[in-house]
């Protein structure tokens, strides 16, 4: 094994001892708040706004919204419309539910998995472990894709660092599933939106 090898394993011991010192419900809100919270709010609305947006009510409401604006036919209301005023405001509605929704399902786990009881109590330690090792796998592969993106010499240097390791980490490092994920956006971002 190489040292890479050992960084990676003891990186897992140390984010196993955090998932079993806090737990899955700590863990959870803490992962689900601040930054972070914003940043699964946005990627779920990105993910289903398109979804939600062809639903009939909400096209109803959007177009009615477009013809007041409309009707009003001053300068005012013109470059709202322009702006697309409406799109604007089903997203900032849409970020807002989201938000609500997953702030009420994170309280509502959070508090079960933390009940006095020592079921629960293995299971809140055990989910802890899983979260705390996926949340450290995810950082690892966000930090590869860093380093991908900077390319050039410092790209090679890094895979030739982790060639021969016994944990394939060079191969993680190779087809890391951010870059797939990123050109997934890209194509959606590219795509022109009628």
């Amino acid at each position: 094994m190489i040292l890479v090898d050992w960084i990676v394993l003891g990186l897992i011991a140390v984010f196993c001892l955090l998932g079993m010192l806090f737990g899955f419900g700590k863990g959870l809100k803490f992962f689900t708040g601040g930054i972070f919270g914003i940043i699964i709010s946005i990627v779920v609305c990105y993910a289903l706004g398109g979804l939600i947006y062809n639903f009939g009510f909400v096209q109803d409401g959007l177009n009615s919204m477009r013809v007041a604006l409309a009707n009003k036919g001053n300068g005012f209301c013109n470059f709202l419309l322009k702006i697309h005023i409406d799109v604007i405001v089903y997203y900032v509605a849409l970020f807002i539910a989201v938000t609500i929704i997953r702030l009420i399902i994170v309280r509502v786990i959070k508090s079960i998995v933390e009940i006095d009881n020592p079921v629960l109590i293995v299971l809140n330690k055990t989910f802890g472990v899983i979260l705390f090792v996926c949340v450290g796998f995810m950082l690892m592969l966000f930090v590869f894709w860093i380093i991908s993106l900077i390319g050039g010499n410092t790209e090679a240097n890094f895979l030739l660092k982790l060639s021969g390791s016994k944990l394939k980490i060079d191969w993680l490092f190779e087809h890391n599933p951010f870059m797939t994920i990123i050109k997934i956006i890209k194509i959606r971002i590219e795509v022109p939106v009628t």
